[in-house]
């Protein structure tokens, strides 16, 4: 019985580390993301998602994309759908030049940006963006100042514990100076 206990105590800490232990979200083994805008050049766009080491973002992805003009055009902000690798924008823009924005919350944070060019005989364009920068870690907190003040309470229980003693032996040497003595004065008798 308890041999059956104790392996069940050791498969349940096993899973328990595994569990904790053995898995990594996997926006942190990949780094950051890397997002590149394309257009054909006729309306169509569409964004690609890598991490920063290569691989593709094959996890699910929450992406939205806002498309706006000089002149107050306006699409989406609308998500995009995942096409293989490709996330796609299910509409298409209209003719004239375009500021996109593409903005990822998961698998990672990812931000991309950039003016696309839309005309009939249009040309594809390809627009990458970096992952932002990590954030820099905040300086190292200052070493606590060393207080001495310790040494001054010693000092002062020591002060006391000696006028206390000195106080004492001089109390008891008077109280001797003042008892008879009990000591006989008078003479052996031989």
């Amino acid at each position: 019985m308890w041999r059956r206990a104790a392996a069940c105590v050791a498969a349940a800490l096993a899973l328990a580390s595994g569990t904790v232990l053995g898995t990594a979200k996997p926006a942190a083994a990949h780094d950051g993301v890397i997002l590149t805008l394309h257009g054909d050049g006729r309306g169509s766009v569409w964004v690609t998602a890598t991490w920063q080491d290569g691989h593709p973002v094959t996890e699910a992805v929450g992406i939205t994309l806002l498309a706006t003009t000089a002149d107050g055009r306006r699409e989406g902000p609308a998500g995009l759908r995942r096409n293989g690798d490709a996330l796609t924008f299910a509409g298409t823009l209209a003719t004239g030049d375009w500021t996109v924005v593409a903005e990822m919350g998961t698998p990672a944070i990812g931000r991309c940006q950039g003016v696309l060019h839309v005309a009939p005989d249009g040309a594809p364009q390809d627009i990458v963006c970096a992952p932002p920068p990590a954030a820099a870690a905040p300086p190292p907190a200052p070493a606590p100042r060393t207080s001495y003040t310790w040494v001054w309470y010693v000092l002062g229980v020591a002060a006391l514990a000696g006028v206390a003693a000195w106080l004492f032996h001089r109390r008891s040497a008077a109280t001797a100076k003042r008892r008879p003595s009990s000591r006989r004065t008078t003479p052996r008798r031989k």
